[in-house]
């Protein structure tokens, strides 16, 4: 296990992936990741808003700092004005994705994860999203980093592929507990080829997630990918709006709305 060691602002845990790539926990809600160039350093989501995010990655690196975001949800956007401008994916352009990255959303998402003791730091800068296409690649200074969109989870879910170091950081799109019940969702017929893209590329690159200790593996997304399968041949029936499938107990579910199943 990798040395983990507590931020100086007391609400993020800096642990090492490899040289020069660490993964930050931001008080056990999500994961951002820090990679870093020679000439410049990539932050992969920015946290939901506590304590101070861009302090934490001064800690460890003084070169210029590229916020880019898996996907636009309070959680991994939350952090983006201690940020002049992010880069996000075009497709998660609309109204939607912006309601589900407000302070209102993070406010509503530390209540709802018993977190609500916690406060939203206010940072300096109204944040600018800088909307991205499939071509972007981020220059880092030998270390180039690609994209691969994945609409499922939102319709603008990007992989970061390192290419330099064979890691990719998948954001939400292929977690083991997999929500496609929120507005902005696909279904999951929609989000299946972005998830075999995701199981392809996990036989080159080693795949980091947005949650818990970041760690999935190629079975992991295996599995997934047959839980959804399973679930558009079954059709089960729904008691709500809602169903969590198989059920909340397995290491590896699907939380779905009924309008998401074809």
């Amino acid at each position: 296990m990798n040395k983990i060691i507590k931020a100086k602002d007391g609400f993020h845990e800096i642990e090492t992936i490899t040289k020069d790539t660490y993964r930050i926990n931001e008080a056990d809600i999500v994961n951002a990741y820090l990679l870093i160039g020679k000439e410049k350093a990539l932050l992969i989501d920015c946290g939901v808003g506590i304590g101070n995010i861009k302090e934490t990655v001064e800690e460890l690196t003084k070169l210029p700092i590229i916020v880019a975001v898996t996907h636009r949800h309070c959680d991994h956007d939350g952090g983006r004005n201690y940020f002049k401008n992010y880069y996000v994916h075009k497709g998660d352009k609309s109204l939607i994705y912006k309601i589900l990255s407000s302070k209102l959303a993070s406010q509503t998402l530390l209540k709802e994860s018993y977190k609500k003791d916690f406060t939203l730091s206010k940072g300096p800068y109204h944040s600018k999203a800088i909307y991205m296409d499939n071509e972007m690649v981020f220059h880092l200074g030998d270390r180039d980093i690609s994209i691969v969109n994945v609409p499922g989870h939102t319709k603008g879910s990007v992989i970061y592929l390192d290419d330099k170091n064979k890691l990719m950081f998948t954001g939400d799109d292929v977690n083991p507990y997999l929500w496609l019940q929120l507005p902005g969702c696909s279904t999951i017929s929609a989000w299946l080829p972005g998830a075999k893209k995701a199981l392809d590329l996990s036989n080159t690159y080693t795949p980091y997630i947005g949650h818990s200790n970041g760690l999935i593996t190629k079975d992991d997304i295996s599995k997934l990918i047959s839980v959804a399968i399973k679930l558009l041949n079954k059709h089960p029936k729904f008691k709500g709006k809602n169903i969590d499938y198989p059920n909340g107990e397995e290491p590896v579910h699907i939380f779905i709305s009924k309008n998401h199943i074809k």
